[in-house]
């Protein structure tokens, strides 16, 4: 068992172990298509294998994925808001389109009009192992392997029958169990010419919401900096109605607060004026997204005869995620109501009649109102994928030198999503006028009243069914890659100064990818809840030819054991940006048995997928603070305030507290005219195997990433910060148009405009290491009785990682920092570990997760109290028993996060969601699993 670990595990073992293979042996290394008994892996690899899976008890595979150094965590089983009921996964923190995720060297059909893969529909019990591989590799796989790729190998040849189960659950709050079964079975034919292995999976994730947490219960405000308690907070829309006159921020005649600011007029039952208040809508969004998924998996080889082998893999998987919101905030809505409306108190229809700008003199005023319709109850999105994948293939040797590999792979993922708890606005102001007053009787009306004058739940159960809506929408992606290639030696051309002949791989491809997202009318402009999404149709298509080489130029000389040439090079037809190349070249030096020195640069790109081309403008409401609104400390220089005005903000507004909203509505679109984006890639490092220090490998990897054109949408929060703050005027561009003549806010139909471009530059910098060793206690003077024990550590330091978001803008330095324009924390360094004992039948492993401290982003640490402004490193360990109680069970039992560590406790204003960073810190405590496994 312990060789399997450290051979699964050890990132320089695929790429040195080729001494005792036989000559017929072939070693196929991620990262590279030729397939030889002495190829070396030109780039860096870290290799996960299936023990690693189980003895981390790994249900969905971005759970393992996201503890190594080299991911920073995207969207996982935390991720609610944001977060879309997908799992992805993102190299270096370079973005979730900027991996790429293969399955057996293989594209995976992606997810929406972005087309990223959905981890969820990669069968976790089937994984042999996954590689990771540092810096570009498009000359070997094509586009989008900008930051690296990411490989899923699966079990295809299997013989018998293995039943696995288990069950985790948090020992403190009894809550967040997930549950896994999978029936594997497998077996040879036709006297051993062929295999077939069948394997079925279920997996059910139980629902945990921010209320059932402590830190995560109520959503904190940050009372400024100089302070350290949180302020108890929330969102401005409230289940009470706020109102506002149609010009200006106040009425006349609005009351003002204890420090003598005026406030907007809050209605209370009977029409009474109350002081601002917030909602808490933290308790009813999901902590952990409830799961129900089905997989079936199959694998197929047969040898027709001793030059044709055929091989066939089919994936099916159905994933049922659901997403909560709190009830839907109406934003602000400017509606007309009638001034004999006999729900308006006396005091409301008095301001409304007096208000010059409200009056239209018709009997009638126009005010704007914003409201959380908790009568409706929350917003859900309940995400249904199907997915299926079919390979089918045929390889063999075509004489002693020379093979073949050809293969079509068909992917398909069609989405229903269901997304209720929203709002029909026209059908919100139909009902408003049917008040059930003269002028409503008068006009036939007859919507039922719509009564949002008088307090919280005021509204009618049909009056909310009335407005309430629910939409649907249709997602189908469907990948097409088919795929031709040689591979041999050259055995005629070997270095006059080598003993081994060069490989050579020559081939063809062919993609083609579509997207056709589906709304239905429900989800149009008209609706408030989720976002407005509009229909999405868009293909392409690219031929290309791609070759590589290996060519060893020195071996067996003194102080060069071998010194080899790789190289790499692939030229691309898109049907949208035109013609492309990319290309790699290295070096591996060996200069005695045991050390072997490797460098490699890549001319990777990602052309632009669906949604950068095709997706058409539709609002999006991120979070942004507004510079020339009151608050935070944000007024503050003359800058910010001949900006503001310059961009339509009337002067008596500016500094004035007229956000309504901590979101900002915001268009967000594709560009048809966008490039490839280009990146450029260096590595070089060393593989150490002492001959003194039998079973050990030691790796250090330096990487240097830079990303040129990337295809970006302009972060709203940069823009406001570079124009306002910065006084960069080609970002105050964006918001020409953007601010109401009135109030200077912007909302519909006032927003800025943010579409796809070549604007942006991503860099990461740093050094990888890496240790495993094995050994025997025997080696270390122990009586043999004890077993052999086993190490394998990962580590990343971070020199480097930021990015720039045009050629003006200053260049944003995100390593060991959080929040604000960073995002998910990305510590300078990181690492796990884990060490097993071996001893019988009874194997114990410990890991240690450990994650650097970080200190808020520095643009952020003017707005937030003391104790956001960094958090501290956490070390997380984790313990796991497995035991052999016969050759064909094994039981296993397990305790993550055994110290019990909880989440930083940070507020809405540097957290990402439930007051934390759910998908990096743990926010469950204490976790038991138990595990069992039937072999026969």
């Amino acid at each position: 068992m312990a060789s399997t670990l450290i051979g699964g595990l050890a990132v320089a073992a695929p790429a040195m172990a080729q001494e005792g293979a036989a000559d017929d042996d072939v070693v196929v290394i991620t990262g590279s298509r030729i397939q030889r008994t002495d190829t070396v892996a030109p780039s860096p690899i870290t290799s996960v294998n299936e023990e690693l899976f189980e003895l981390n008890n790994v249900v969905n595979t971005e759970d393992l994925l996201n503890t190594l150094p080299q991911l920073i965590p995207a969207f996982d089983a935390t991720s609610n808001n944001p977060g879309d009921g997908t799992a992805t996964v993102s190299l270096r923190g370079l973005g979730t389109s900027r991996t790429l995720v293969l399955v057996d060297g293989t594209r995976f059909v992606g997810s929406g009009a972005a087309q990223v893969v959905d981890l969820n529909n990669i069968p976790a019990a089937m994984v042999e192992r996954v590689d990771v591989v540092t810096g570009g590799a498009s000359a070997v796989y094509g586009s989008d392997a900008v930051a690296g790729v990411v490989n899923f190998i699966l079990r295809d040849d299997f013989e018998g029958v293995e039943v696995s189960t288990s069950h985790e659950f948090s020992m403190d709050e009894g809550d967040a169990a997930i549950s896994d079964v999978s029936v594997t079975l497998g077996g040879n034919f036709d006297n051993g010419r062929g295999n077939a292995v069948l394997s079925f999976g279920y997996t059910n994730r139980e629902a945990v919401f921010q209320a059932s947490r402590e830190f995560s219960e109520v959503a904190y405000w940050s009372p400024g900096p100089g302070t350290d308690p949180y302020i108890p907070g929330g969102s401005s829309s409230i289940p009470e109605t706020w109102i506002r006159p149609a010009a200006g921020n106040y009425f006349d005649t609005n009351p003002v607060d204890s420090s003598g600011d005026p406030y907007f007029l809050m209605t209370q039952p009977g029409g009474a004026i109350a002081e601002r208040q917030v909602y808490n809508y933290a308790p009813t969004n999901y902590l952990q997204l409830p799961q129900e998924r089905h997989m079936i998996s199959a694998f197929a080889t047969y040898e027709i005869n001793d030059n044709i082998e055929m091989y066939a893999r089919g994936i099916y998987a159905n994933n049922v995620v659901d997403s909560q919101l709190a009830p839907t905030p109406t934003g602000t809505l400017t509606i007309d109501v009638n001034l004999d409306n006999p729900l308006l108190s006396t005091e409301l229809r008095d301001l409304f009649a007096n208000d010059a700008s409200s009056n239209n003199g018709d009997g009638t005023a126009t005010v704007r109102i914003a409201r959380r319709m908790q009568e409706i109850n929350t917003r859900n999105s309940l995400r249904d994928t199907n997915t299926f994948q079919g390979v089918l293939g045929f390889r063999g040797d075509i004489n002693n030198d020379w093979s073949y590999d050809v293969f079509y792979n068909y992917s398909r993922s069609a989405v229903s999503q269901i997304l209720s708890g929203n709002i029909s606005v026209a059908a919100f102001q139909e009902a408003i006028l049917c008040d059930g007053g003269p002028t409503a009787v008068a006009s036939g009306c007859t919507a039922p009243a719509l009564d949002i004058w008088n307090g919280a739940n005021s509204v009618s159960a049909e009056a909310a069914d009335y407005i309430a809506r629910t939409g649907a929408q249709i997602d189908v992606i469907e990948a097409t890659q088919a795929v031709a290639s040689v591979s041999g030696e050259l055995s005629n051309m070997a270095s006059p100064m080598a003993n081994i002949a060069p490989a050579l791989v020559l081939g063809v491809e062919y993609r083609e990818n579509s997207a056709s997202i589906r709304p239905d009318s429900v989800l149009g402009p008209d609706v408030r809840g989720f976002n407005q999404s509009l229909p999405i149709e868009g293909s392409f298509d690219v031929y290309e030819f791609f070759t590589e080489v290996d060519v060893p130029l020195i071996t067996d000389r003194p102080g060069i054991q071998s010194l080899n040439f790789t190289g790499a090079f692939r030229m691309s037809d898109y049907s949208t940006v035109g013609n492309t190349q990319t290309y790699a070249a290295g070096l591996g030096w060996e200069p005695v048995d045991s050390l072997r020195i490797r460098t490699q640069y890549n001319r990777a790109v990602r052309a632009p997928n669906v949604g950068d081309l095709f997706s058409p403008a539709t609002n999006g409401f991120p979070g942004a603070t507004d510079p020339c609104s009151g608050g935070l400390g944000s007024f503050d220089s003359d800058v910010i305030v001949a900006n503001c005005i310059a961009s339509g903000v009337p002067a008596a507004s500016v500094g004035t507290p007229f956000q309504s909203n901590a979101q900002i509505e915001a268009l967000f679109g594709g560009n048809a005219n966008v490039d490839e984006e280009v990146a450029d890639t260096f590595t070089i490092g060393a593989v150490w195997q002492p001959n003194f220090i039998s079973g050990f490998t030691m790796q250090v990897d330096y990487y240097n990433i830079e990303i040129e054109d990337a295809i970006a949408t302009p972060s709203l929060q940069n823009l406001l910060d570079e124009c306002y703050r910065q006084d960069i005027q080609s970002a105050c561009a964006f918001f020409a148009g953007a601010r109401n003549p009135s109030t200077g806010e912007m909302a519909n139909p006032y927003m800025p405009e943010l579409f796809s471009s070549n604007l942006a530059v991503f860099e990461a910098e740093g050094v990888d290491v890496r240790v495993d060793y094995m050994w025997d206690a025997e080696q270390m003077g122990l009586s043999p009785d004890l077993g052999s024990f086993s190490v394998n550590y990962y580590s990343t330091f971070t020199i480097g990682n930021g990015y720039q978001t045009s050629e003006v803008a200053g260049f944003v330095a995100c390593e060991g920092q959080f929040s604000g324009q960073c995002g998910e924390p990305t510590p300078e360094y990181k690492h796990v570990a884990q060490a097993s004992w071996y001893w019988g039948n009874l194997t114990t492993s410990l890991r240690w997760r450990h994650i650097g401290g970080v200190d808020i982003e520095p643009s952020y640490a003017g707005f937030v109290s003391d104790r956001e402004l960094s958090i501290d490193s956490y070390n997380y360990f984790d313990v796991t028993f497995g035991y052999d109680v016969s050759e064909t069970v094994r039981v296993s039992l397990g305790l993550q996060n055994v110290m019990d560590e909880e989440p930083p406790v940070l507020t809405s204003t540097s957290s990402e969601q439930a007051n934390t960073y759910p998908a990096t810190y743990d926010p469950f405590g204490r976790r038991l699993f138990l595990g069992a496994n039937l072999r026969f």
